[in-house]
């Protein structure tokens, strides 16, 4: 497919290197809509130091980067901190340069969603979760009084800012649950339910058996900090396999607890070769996640890559995976499941299909194909 289609893209973040779900989806969109011939202007907000990547610059027509404003006293604004300090005045002149589509990433890239001077143009919401959810979940899961506050008055704010989507010409959905919330909240703009984006091309999943269960995430992420502690707490100690546990920047609570099981061995930031591997060779992929908003990436990669996936409900939840996974609800599944799958020889026939089931919803090119239908219909 070519297309001499141009398309404005204002992303939450600079989407290299896509090391984070939110990163992910939005540079293997990108991806997609340059090898379907779609011409990209690249808008990135940031924080700190600010680095070029020929990566981005190689897939975009243009790539502009723009200073978040992390002063204290954007927390004092009626606005969620993380979309008051995304304002900025380059942005909405560069955005006015042209009438072109405009997929705005997130909620928190939304400052200028409603600006009058866009009013006639085709701006397309691409949503990450529903923020306030998530905000809400990241305080519950905080350790320190201060964080919780913090993400208890983002999130309301982030409910209150929400409203501002009713501006968007059509909304483009993660999860199948976020795509019911949308469409009840936002009944008269089009919601569509439009997979997350991935680096997965084909599955690859070895034959056979491995030796040990994987539980791979970013640990220094409370939501996987917290998930790595249960599963020491409530499944290693009452089943004799071998346990990996991998990920960045381990706490020294979580340490602690891997030391004293005899069967963890904890993998403190790995390299992306590394993890490639651990997920490849493990005979289970073991993931629970206590906060069910949108897709996780990390359950993408152990069904493209991996052998057995055995998933707690909230991780499939909103999915088209569920299938695909031995979905536990409890400690005692999780732990059933895991000594009756530990044997048993992954076949060439579940692998046929994985791949029908992926191909069917998780291919980039169709699902950058789907954007371009809604926003072409949406243009006309």
């Amino acid at each position: 497919m070519n297309t001499d289609q141009h398309i404005h893209i204002v992303a939450f973040d600079i989407p290299y290197p896509p090391t984070y779900g939110g990163a992910i989806d939005v540079f293997y969109r990108i991806r997609a809509l340059h090898d379907l011939g779609v011409k990209i202007t690249l808008h990135c907000t940031y924080k700190g130091e600010r680095n070029i990547y020929p990566q981005l610059e190689n897939l975009c027509s243009e790539v502009f980067y723009y200073a978040r404003d992390t002063r204290a006293i954007r927390q004092l604004s009626l606005l969620p901190y993380a979309v008051a300090g995304r304002r900025s005045d380059r942005l909405i002149n560069n955005l006015l340069k042209d009438n072109d589509p405009i997929i705005f990433e997130g909620l928190v890239s939304c400052y200028f969603l409603n600006d009058k001077r866009l009013k006639n143009r085709v701006k397309l919401f691409r949503e990450c979760n529903i923020e306030h959810d998530y905000f809400s979940a990241l305080g519950r899961a905080s350790k320190t009084w201060w964080q919780k506050v913090y993400y208890r008055v983002e999130a309301r704010k982030l409910k209150r800012f929400e409203a501002v989507l009713q501006h968007a010409t059509a909304i483009a959905a993660l999860a199948h649950q976020d795509e019911a919330h949308f469409r009840a909240t936002y009944p008269r703009v089009p919601t569509f339910y439009i997979p997350l984006n991935h680096p997965n091309t084909q599955v690859t999943s070895p034959m056979g058996t491995g030796n040990y269960i994987l539980y791979h995430g970013n640990l220094q992420l409370a939501e996987n900090e917290n998930a790595a502690i249960y599963l020491m707490e409530h499944i290693v100690p009452y089943t004799p396999h071998p346990f990996v546990f991998a990920g960045r920047n381990p706490s020294p609570r979580l340490q602690k607890l891997a030391e004293n099981l005899p069967n963890v061995t904890l993998l403190a930031n790995p390299s992306g070769i590394q993890m490639d591997d651990l997920i490849r060779q493990a005979q289970i992929n073991l993931l629970v996640t206590f906060q069910a908003t949108g897709m996780k990436v990390k359950l993408l990669n152990a069904l493209y890559a991996g052998r057995y996936v055995v998933a707690n409900p909230p991780m499939v939840h909103g999915t088209d995976v569920a299938e695909l996974c031995i979905v536990a609800p409890d400690d005692r599944a999780i732990v059933h499941a895991c000594n009756r799958w530990m044997t048993v020889p992954f076949t060439e026939e579940k692998k046929t299909r994985r791949e029908q089931v992926l191909s069917a919803c998780y291919d980039n090119i169709t699902n950058a194909k789907k954007l371009l239908t809604i926003i072409n219909t949406e243009n006309q």
